[in-house]
C-alpha cells in the first residue's frame, strides 16, 4: 500500500521559511533613546545628591518646624524633627534607587524594541512629572533635565523610525512563535 500524501502546516520547509527569516535591525535613533535613559538614570543620582544636601540644611529644618507647629503646636519636639528628617532623607534614597533602575531597565528593554517596554516607558515619563512639585533650587535644574530627558526620549519611541522598529520586532517575534 503507497503512502497517501498529507498536508501539514508544521512540515519543515514552513518551519525553516518562517525562522530564516531575520531578526529586524536596530535603528540609530535606538541607541539614542538608551542613552538619552542613561543620561536621565545619571541626572537622577545628581537629583538626589541635591536632594540630600536640601535635607540635610538648617533652611528644611525650619521649614518642617513650621509645617508641624502649623498642624500640632504642642507637640513638635527635636525628636519629631529628627525622625521626619529622617523619613525624608530615606524616601528619597528609595525613590532614587527605585528611578534609576527604572530607567536603566525601561532602556535595556527599549533598546531590545519591547514595546511593552515604551508602554511603560511613557507612564512613567508622566508620572514622573509630579517631580515638578516642590522643586528647589539649584537641585530643581536638574530634575527639569532628568524630566525632559525621559521625556524625549519616551516621545522618540513613538515616532518613525523607532515606532517602525517596535512594530518589525513584533512582528517577527509572533512570527516566530512557537506553537
Amino acid at each position: 500500500m503507497t503512502e497517501m500524501p498529507r498536508y501539514n502546516p508544521e512540515s519543515e520547509p514552513y518551519r525553516q521559511s518562517a525562522a530564516s527569516a531575520a531578526a529586524p535591525t536596530a535603528p540609530p535613533v535606538m541607541n539614542t533613546i538608551y542613552f538619552m535613559l542613561l543620561g536621565a538614570a545619571v541626572l537622577q543620582v545628581i537629583s538626589a545628591i541635591f536632594g540630600l544636601l536640601n535635607a540635610g540644611s538648617e533652611a528644611f529644618r525650619t521649614q518642617i518646624v513650621d509645617q508641624l507647629t502649623a498642624q500640632n503646636p504642642s507637640g513638635v519636639t527635636p525628636e519629631v524633627i529628627d525622625v521626619t528628617v529622617a523619613f525624608a532623607v530615606g524616601g528619597i534614597i528609595v525613590v532614587s534607587v527605585l528611578a534609576v533602575a527604572g530607567y536603566i531597565v525601561i532602556g535595556l528593554f527599549v533598546k531590545k524594541g519591547m514595546g511593552w517596554a515604551r508602554i511603560v516607558g511613557a507612564i512613567l515619563a508622566v508620572v514622573a512629572l509630579s517631580q515638578l512639585i516642590g522643586l528647589t533650587m539649584p537641585g530643581g535644574i536638574v530634575t527639569i533635565l532628568q524630566i525632559l530627558l525621559g521625556l524625549a526620549a519616551m516621545v522618540l519611541c513613538f515616532i518613525q523610525p523607532a515606532a517602525g522598529f517596535f512594530t518589525a520586532r513584533k512582528n517577527f517575534r509572533m512570527a516566530n512563535k512557537v506553537r
